[in-house]
Formats: structure tokens, sequence, C-alpha cells
């Protein structure tokens, strides 16, 4: 870490502005910007850069690097290291005008035309494998087990049940071909989000990759709310998801395929993502947090419609 403090001409004493990596806050001349990790490829690195530069083209709202010493980044000890500029705006507030605009720009980024994917990386099939299988089976009995007293632990033991039967399948319910790809950031939380009187605009875009197009609305779906202190320590409600969507659908078109594996889909979603979430929590998390991961508890995929 000294390296990169050296680097990016950080005072040795510098803390972490976000708690789950390391991000610092630092000058380019008289600009605000803040140093992080982006993908530790270089050439995934490149083709982020690359896209998150059409997104900026096409009007969307997003940070692109600030060459710091004449580099966009900086490899350190097996690290990119990235300057992005520090947006000043304000924290998702809930309401629904904020979930309709961020549906609105997760809409506008899905809808973008290419011939092909920016990306030559993303979801991959080969992931889910018997190690995987494994780790989500110990997962489920050790949150049933953890979570035994909880208002909805019999949904979420429901839940498990529906789990189970994919995996017992190998996955072959929610193996569809004929579902749409988009290049998307994968990580569509309101807490990479900020709020200016512009615009709003994606912070934190170093995740993106060539992604199926439901999983990722999916994931949007179920961890927008994870982490952001400003937003209430539950999932979407099913009025804020109908707005959202509302926002999402205003730029895109929904397909058939689509439509009729969504259901099915949403638990695939939570299997890969949710459990993991879950499964993550440490005990000196913020109630707000532990607040959130309850919720997950109760989720019932039927509810929420495409």
């Amino acid at each position: 870490m000294e390296k990169v403090f050296e680097h990016f001409n950080l005072d040795k004493s510098s803390e972490s502005i976000y708690k789950y990596s390391p991000v610092f806050m630092s000058k380019v001349g008289d600009q605000d910007v803040v140093i992080k990790k982006t993908k530790k490829d270089n050439n995934q690195a490149e083709r982020l850069f690359a896209w998150t530069e059409k997104l900026e083209s096409e009007g969307i709202g997003v940070v692109r690097p600030i060459p710091f010493k004449n580099e966009t980044y900086k490899t350190i000890e097996e690290a990119n290291w990235v300057a992005y500029p520090f947006i000043h705006g304000r924290k998702y507030d809930a309401s629904l005008k904020d979930i309709y605009d961020a549906g609105v720009m997760l809409g506008k980024i899905h809808g973008l035309k290419s011939q092909e994917s920016m990306f030559d990386h993303g979801f991959d099939w080969e992931k889910y494998d018997n190690e995987f299988i494994g780790d989500v089976t110990e997962d489920l009995e050790s949150l049933i087990d953890s979570y035994k007293d909880d208002k909805n632990i019999e949904s979420f033991k429901g839940l498990s049940v529906e789990i189970m039967e994919i995996l017992d399948l190998e996955f072959e319910p929610v193996k569809a071909d004929s579902l749409p790809y988009v290049d998307s950031t994968w990580d569509y939380k309101a807490n990479n989000l900020m709020y200016t009187d512009e615009s709003l605009v994606l912070i934190d875009p170093d995740n993106a990759a060539s992604i199926p197009r439901i999983f990722d609305l999916g994931l949007a779906l179920i961890l927008f709310h994870m982490e952001m202190e400003t937003a209430p320590a539950r999932m979407f409600t099913v009025e804020e998801w109908e707005k959202f969507k509302e926002g999402y659908l205003s730029h895109v078109t929904i397909t058939e395929a689509e439509k009729e594996i969504w259901n099915k889909y949403l638990i695939f979603i939570f299997m890969d993502e949710g459990l993991w979430a879950m499964s993550d929590l440490e005990d000196s998390e913020t109630e707000r947090q532990k607040g959130f991961i309850r919720s997950l508890l109760g989720f019932d995929p039927n509810m929420y419609k495409l």
C-alpha cells in the first residue's frame, strides 16, 4: 500500500473512505479525485475504460479515469489503480423519484446498441461447478440454522427448496440460450450512484462485463439497497420495484424469453448473489446492514413481475 500512497501523493495516514475495499481521496491539480482499484487484468481495464467512454458519449453519467502522472492507471503490487473524479452531489434518498431515475439509467445502459460486446469477459456458466453447488448447499444449511428464530425463516426454507431443485437439475431450468446479453455494471446498487443537479452519475463502473440482461436487472432488484445507509434496511417493496421497472422499461423492450424465465431466474440470481451477501455478513456490520440482510430471508420472487 505504501507504493500506492507514494504514486498518488497520498499521506501515509490516509484512511479508506469505503469500508469494503481501499478507496482514497486525493487531488489532481484543484480537482478532487478518488483513488481505487480497477480491473486486475490490463486488457479488461482498457475495455472497461472504452466502455465508460461509450456511456459518456451517449449522455449517460459515469466517472472516467483522470490521468495521474500521465498514466490512465497504475499497476502496483499486482493490482491496477485508477483516479476517478470525486462527484459532488447527494446520495440516494429512497424516494420514488430517485428510484425511477435509477431505473431510467439502467435502462439506458442496457438499451445501448452494439454489434458485439466491448468486453471479452463476463458471465460464464463454467463458474457454476460442483464446488459452487457445494458452497450453496453449505450456505443454505448455515443460514437456516443462524436465522432459525427469524419471523421469515419458513419463507426462506421454502425458497431454499426451490434453490435445491435448480441445483439438482444442474441449472437446466435457467439455462436459456435465447436470453439477450448486455455490457453493464454487474453491480448496479444505490451506493454506486450519485445524484447531481445535472444528472445521475455511475461512480463505480469497475465490475462491468458482459452479462445476461435480466441477471443484471434482477440483481438490481434484490440488492439495490445493500450497503446504502440512506436507504431503508430492506430490499425493494413491490411499489418501489414497479417504479424502478417503469423507468427501466422506458428504454428497454423485454423479450418473451426473458418474461417466461424471469421468476425462476430471480431464484438463480438470489442463489448466486443474495446468498453470498447473507453469508458474508460480519458481526461488526451496522444494524442497518444487518436489517437489510434479514429482509432477504423473506424474498418471494413471485411478488416481482417483469
